[in-house]
């Protein structure tokens, strides 16, 4: 176990009680649930994930404001990260500040402790997990953030362990499997939510082939207290909630592929109604017509919001946000609760932005639909039907049996990073995507195979020239983020910032007028609240996808964030990443005012190429099965032809790597590092095609470039 251990830290402050901010009744401004600990106010903690259980993240300090954040500046960082082999991983999770001491988490599930104002390290507590997991996960070996209560602090590990965390020593106190059966396609990339006597955690996976369900565990020992299931399987485990949903899925359905439905991401308590908030992921396969005999059927509970009683683990109500989803519309967003104005009268309310573009408002004591506008550009639905609940399709939506261009692309309108919202302003603050997709079904027909995609169908960015006829009369694509400034009582955007690079990152409020939030270009922002009005901006050279939390120690106010590129787009970064132009590594940026300046990362070295081997296959069969593979199993981590990523660059492997190809592929040479084998599902001659494969395409992207220059064409990148 890498674990270092250091003096005992002071004693926790504990969670007091919780409850509404007061306002008085004629007052038309929103009202917030604030429902944090006492302490997080009088002494400028962050010990819940959202700073609030409302999941506001809305800080009351303002000693950083609008008119002094242009002098805010490096603090310190910290940069001692546990890196498994060559490939830095991505940090997306939220920090906790208590008693003077920041709690984070990092790639593999590593938690690290160190001084809040200094940066020393306290302890780091490495859980282990099995480096091979990361064949089953879809989106890196990431970790969204931490739970704290009294002394203990709760991990979730990419592998599907709940861990209780000594706060001061950083011991393991228990250890819970949260996964049904092993082995399994099922992660833990999320948060764990405290909600009264149990901590509870989702899991990723539906890419992978897996049923989703979340699951709550007692804070003492760790002890199952129940278990929900997003989506029915094939015949087991059956209650209330389990036997509605049977009845909207197909019975022709495939469940050798799970079903989909996982709760990886958002979870929000209200101490007050006894609800857990589930936000319930897309389906697997993707399309509807897979997940039966062709027919689309709702799919319950697949992309929805589900209410659960904390004390019985049975829904409470449900509300579906994209029935029969196709398009990997998740809503396992950002949830926020709130009281709101509503219609002349007060309304507790929880508000989404879930990944098909529509923000949603419901009143989350029953259910009840408030209000669906679109936040971005939507072309699968015309509009969500009040009275019914339901959206209204469009005839672009169907790519059952021909390509179609449909926005939002599968990142969504909004992904993970996190919103925010200030009960000063009355805003809902969004990371939003602008982005298309080329849809359509995989036909293959390919049976389920443990750790694969298995999706049955297939997106990309549309091309202007490829797919003209298929974007006429649709929204000109683009490729881009903003921070959008939402008013949810008058249904409108209020502001919205100029473009950024595609993945801006999760955001911060605060009683300053600031909202605070970073750039997969590496720039953290300090926006005006109330105008959107840009008031500083910092350079750190490094993506920065997590949220930023802010605290106060000694009367000093700080502002910390993660930054490392990492997740999905690990693979493949977009134009304008920060990786493409500086070297990748995981670091926790801490600022204040009057600090100093950010050190940039080093610049990218480009490699020299290396050798292409020589005596492999170059027969059609060969080469086609080699394709074939590569695709469907590596691809998910490893680019094409050079493009600029996070993994190991396979159009230029070293020849030692070569060599040990085989090694590397089948047998697992590497699974600490994330590599892991695949011979129980690819042979020798597969590991041949694959290698066969890269090499003929590295001699024709050769080819092709001694033949541009001969024509004095410029040289196209990859």
């Amino acid at each position: 176990m890498h674990l270092k251990c250091f003096p005992a830290l002071l004693l926790a402050v504990g969670l007091a009680a919780c409850g509404h901010q007061q306002t008085d009744s004629d007052n038309s401004a929103p009202r917030s649930i604030v429902a944090a600990p006492s302490s997080a106010t009088s002494h400028g903690e962050w010990i819940l994930h959202g700073y609030s259980l409302g999941e506001q993240r809305h800080s009351p300090l303002a000693q950083i404001n609008v008119s002094n954040a242009a002098r805010v500046g490096l603090a310190f960082e910290y940069q001692d990260f546990f890196v498994r082999g060559q490939t830095h991983r991505g940090l997306e999770a939220t920090p906790l500040m208590d008693d003077g001491v920041l709690y984070f988490s990092g790639p593999w599930s590593v938690v690290y402790a160190v001084d809040a104002r200094t940066g020393g390290e306290k302890w780091v507590f490495d859980p282990e997990v099995d480096g091979a997991h990361a064949r089953v996960t879809c989106c890196d070996a990431v970790n969204r953030g931490l739970a704290l209560e009294g002394d203990r602090i709760f991990v979730g590990t990419i592998d599907g362990f709940l861990v209780a965390i000594d706060k001061t020593t950083g011991e393991e106190i228990w250890r819970a499997d949260t996964l049904i059966e092993r082995p399994s396609a099922h992660t833990i990339t999320g948060a764990p939510r405290l909600a009264g006597d149990v901590v509870v955690i989702g899991n990723g996976g539906a890419e992978m082939g897996v049923r989703g369900f979340a699951s709550a565990f007692n804070i003492e020992d760790g002890a199952l207290a129940w278990r929900f299931f997003t989506v029915p399987g094939a015949g087991a485990d059956e209650t209330v909630d389990v036997t509605r949903a049977r009845e909207t899925w197909s019975d022709a359905m495939p469940w050798e592929f799970g079903g989909g439905g996982t709760v990886w991401d958002s979870l929000v308590y209200d101490s007050e109604l006894g609800l857990v908030y589930l936000g319930v992921g897309n389906g697997g396969p993707w399309p509807a017509w897979k997940r039966g005999d062709g027919e689309v059927m709702d799919n319950l509970y697949l992309s929805s919001i589900v209410a659960v009683d904390v004390e019985t683990g049975l829904a409470r109500w449900h509300y579906q946000t994209t029935p029969g989803d196709s398009w990997d519309y998740t809503a396992t967003q950002h949830m926020i609760l709130a009281d709101i104005a509503w219609q002349g009268a007060r309304r507790e309310v929880i508000m989404q932005a879930p990944k098909n573009g529509f923000f949603y408002i419901l009143d989350r004591g029953t259910g009840e639909l408030l209000a669906a506008d679109p936040y971005v550009e939507v072309s699968w639905a015309e509009r969500v039907d009040l009275g019914t609940g339901r959206p209204v399709f469009t005839a672009n939506a169907d790519y059952s049996k021909s390509p179609r261009v449909i926005t939002p692309a599968p990142g969504g309108g909004h992904n993970w990073p996190p919103m925010a919202y200030s009960s000063d302003t009355g805003l809902v603050y969004i990371p939003i995507l602008e982005h298309s997709a080329r849809y359509t079904t995989d036909d293959n027909g390919e049976p389920y195979v443990l750790g694969a995609r298995n999706v049955k169908a297939r997106s990309r960015p549309p091309d202007k020239q490829k797919d003209t006829a298929l974007l006429g009369g649709l929204p000109e694509p683009k490729l881009q983020s903003r921070i959008l400034a939402w008013d949810p009582v008058a249904r409108a955007p209020r502001w919205q910032s100029d473009p950024q690079p595609i993945g801006a990152g999760g955001l911060l409020s605060t009683a300053g007028g600031l909202v605070i939030g970073g750039s997969s270009g590496g720039v953290l922002h300090f926006f005006d609240a109330a105008t959107g009005r840009l008031v500083h901006a910092i350079e750190t050279g490094t993506q920065i996808m997590a949220a930023p939390i802010t605290y106060e120690l000694d009367g000093v106010q700080y502002i910390a964030v993660l930054a490392g590129a990492g997740g999905v787009a690990l693979r493949a970064f977009p134009p304008g990443f920060a990786p493409i132009t500086y070297e990748n590594y995981e670091r926790l940026l801490v600022f204040k005012l009057d600090g100093g300046e950010t050190p940039l990362p080093p610049p990218v070295e480009k490699l020299p190429p290396t050798d292409i081997p020589e005596g492999l296959p170059t027969d059609d069969a060969t080469l086609a099965r080699g394709k074939s593979q590569f695709e469907r199993h590596c691809v998910r981590c490893h680019s094409r032809r050079n493009a600029p990523s996070g993994y190991p660059d396979l159009w230029n492997m070293h020849p030692a790597t070569d060599e040990m190809f085989d090694e590397i592929v089948l047998d697992g040479a590497r699974s600490f590092a994330g590599m892991a084998g695949f011979a129980d599902i690819l042979t020798p001659e597969d590991s041949q095609a694959i290698r066969a494969y890269i090499a003929a395409d590295r001699i024709a992207m050769k080819q092709r470039e001694s033949a541009e220059r001969a024509d004095g064409i410029p040289v196209r990148k990859p």
